[in-house]
């Protein structure tokens, strides 16, 4: 039903490309060519603790594992940026590739479910939706691994990639968790990508508080530089 529901308004607003634009089959988030491109910012040589170029595990990290796919550059960021504008075929397309490497991971694969980072009601009213949980739920749809969005909050409606680093390491204040046990729990933290890491590190911080045994990173992308803003 939803792949002739998407045909159908195909027609009346046929898909594209969210990097390129060009037109593409209405059961597709991303033409071939720009997913050939995208191979030369594959997230190569990251540290597979906390999924960055530059190592940043020595600053008190607290997930425990990192699935990354790209770098945030060029056409990548092109792409998240459409994610973050009301165009979600981007998220799905990334999605999709975590749900791979997940699936592929020993530890990762065992998880009991996934939050997405969380936004503030304010932003979730003015965006109409959270990019993190779009690339969430195509995971769960793979890989069979429950969401729950009920665990963390987020306060603040200060947008996270539009700060510097000593105002991001501020911000995280905002995140917030629920009244919930997690003990033993093994928990996929999703979000678009990771900058400086402390939005998933709080995070992380504050699902541990709580009794989780891991939590892991999953994210579309990471910036190449440990203090890049």
């Amino acid at each position: 039903m939803n792949k002739i529901k998407s045909f159908i308004l195909d027609l009346i607003f046929p898909n594209r490309c969210p990097i390129c634009s060009e037109f593409i089959s209405f059961d597709s988030n991303i033409c071939q060519k720009c997913k050939e491109s995208l191979d030369k910012f594959t997230a190569d040589g990251i540290c597979p603790v906390c999924g960055k170029l530059e190592c940043i595990c020595s600053e008190n990290i607290y997930y425990d594992r990192a699935a990354v796919c790209f770098f945030y550059e060029n056409e990548v960021r092109t792409g998240i940026l459409s994610l973050k504008d009301g165009h979600k075929e981007f998220g799905n397309f990334l999605g999709n590739m975590l749900a791979q490497k997940i699936s592929a991971d020993i530890i990762m694969q065992n998880a009991d479910f996934i939050i997405p980072v969380p936004m503030s009601k304010e932003g979730l009213r003015e965006r109409g939706y959270n990019q993190a949980e779009v690339i969430a739920k195509e995971i769960s749809d793979k890989t069979g691994i429950d969401i729950k969005n009920d665990i963390l909050y987020k306060n603040s409606s200060e947008v996270q990639h539009s700060l510097n680093i000593e105002q991001r390491h501020k911000n995280v204040s905002a995140f917030c968790i629920n009244n919930v046990t997690l003990t033993g729990k093994r928990i996929i933290l999703c979000d678009d990508v990771i900058t400086t890491g402390s939005t998933v590190n709080k995070c992380a911080q504050l699902l541990k508080s709580r009794g989780a045994d891991s939590v892991y990173a999953a994210a579309g992308a990471t910036t190449k530089l440990k203090k890049e803003g």
